[in-house]
């Protein structure tokens, strides 16, 4: 059993250095539920749908409104505050990287402590100067006292000309000619700079990967006014998470449901609080008159469901390169796939097609990324076939 967390433990902001993260209790399980929960479904069948509590034609899903109340925005300003304390403690070191998972808020978390102490953000070069490996950007950057680069994902391309800038960039960084610096960056645009230009000696920090209790103690004090309401699995019919006014979470059995979401979300924050804004529903009006007494008319329901999109088994190798390089450069637009992509613009911008109309890419302002919902099956299918995927 999961020994129970302490207070101040139950923080989701801990940074830690890469070497200290650890994935939750039951993450290799989760992989494994995964894969057994699609094998077995069309067996089970009807007589697991007459299991459930609350079947899906019963509930809704809540309006955007009702979301941005229940679920609004992570505000990454506490992670930017443990990310201080952690620059503090390298304080000789030219650079610090902190890394996220896609998702992980590394961008708005490094841009929040450059704001909290007054550092410039150094600008993203150009899509051109990057694919023709000009140095111009470099060399604006001049004589840093301080600075931060939110994203370094957006600093190149997997090409030949399109490392030449980061890797020259970094060499003056790591001398010291260019001051002291914090580094965004994406956990598997990291794993491939190691391997391409290399960042030993470089501190590297990240969010400490939250067990299903942290998850609790955060998604109940996350709504906004009066704090969360009871919310209920449409599978037993039992609370998975209630409090008293948002400040005395009740915590009896932290849930197995949340503890399964951690799993599944290596523990980030991100990447649950896209599935539990997803699953989150509300009754349809003809409530159940039995149950009235017990569970409140303002009470939630989560389904059961993990409401993701999955990769077939089959997916080829176009696709499979595709969804590599959009992780490894944190999403790209369509003129750079024929960059990056040992094949034609015509192939890859299909294969991108293709996985947008499965939902496995999102699109967000016009940079193609791998869709929240879909990077647990995504990372799987790249670890089992032997990719280069991110240390988190």
């Amino acid at each position: 059993m999961t020994q129970r967390l302490s207070k101040s433990a139950l923080s989701p902001w801990q940074v830690v250095a890469l070497e200290s993260f650890q994935t939750p209790e039951q993450t290799q399980a989760s992989q494994w539920w995964r894969s057994w929960r699609a094998a077995t479904t069309w067996i089970i069948g009807k007589e697991a749908s007459e299991r459930q509590a609350k079947e899906e034609s019963e509930l809704r899903k809540l309006p955007e409104v009702a979301l941005s109340h229940w679920v609004p925005a992570i505000d990454w300003s506490p992670a930017a505050n443990a990310l201080s304390q952690a620059v503090d403690e390298y304080a000789d070191a030219p650079i610090v990287l902190f890394i996220s998972p896609p998702y992980g808020g590394h961008d708005a978390v490094v841009r929040r402590w450059a704001e909290q102490h007054g550092v410039n953000c150094l600008p993203t070069p150009t899509f051109t100067e990057l694919a023709e490996g000009g140095l111009e950007w470099v060399e604006r950057y001049g004589q840093q006292r301080q600075w931060a680069i939110p994203a370094l994902e957006r600093h190149f391309l997997r090409h030949t000309l399109g490392v030449q800038g980061v890797r020259e960039w970094l060499e003056r960084a790591l001398s010291g000619r260019l001051g002291q610096g914090v580094i965004g960056c994406d956990s598997w645009s990291y794993a491939y700079l190691q391997h391409a230009v290399g960042l030993e000696g470089v501190p590297v920090v990240t969010l400490q990967a939250l067990e299903g209790e942290q998850l609790a103690h955060y998604f109940a004090h996350l709504a906004q006014g009066e704090g969360c309401p009871t919310v209920y699995s449409s599978r037993t019919g039992k609370p998975i998470l209630t409090s008293d006014n948002g400040d005395n979470i009740k915590r009896e059995r932290p849930c197995k449901e949340l503890q399964r979401l951690a799993a599944h979300c290596r523990g980030h924050l991100g990447i649950a609080w896209y599935y539990w804004r997803e699953r989150l529903r509300k009754p349809v009006e003809s409530c159940d008159t039995e149950r009235s007494d017990e569970q409140d008319q303002d009470a939630l329901w989560l389904l059961d469901a993990l409401a993701e999109a999955e990769l077939p088994a089959d997916t080829g190798d176009i696709a499979t390169l595709l969804l590599h390089a959009l992780l490894i450069h944190g999403g790209l637009e369509d003129q750079a796939l024929s960059y990056v992509l040992p094949f034609s613009q015509h192939e890859a911008l299909g294969a991108r097609l293709a996985l947008a109309r499965q939902e496995i890419l999102s699109c967000h302002q016009g940079r193609w990324q791998v869709a929240p919902l879909s990077y647990a099956s995504v990372r799987q299918l790249l670890e089992s076939r032997n990719y280069l995927v991110d240390p988190l």
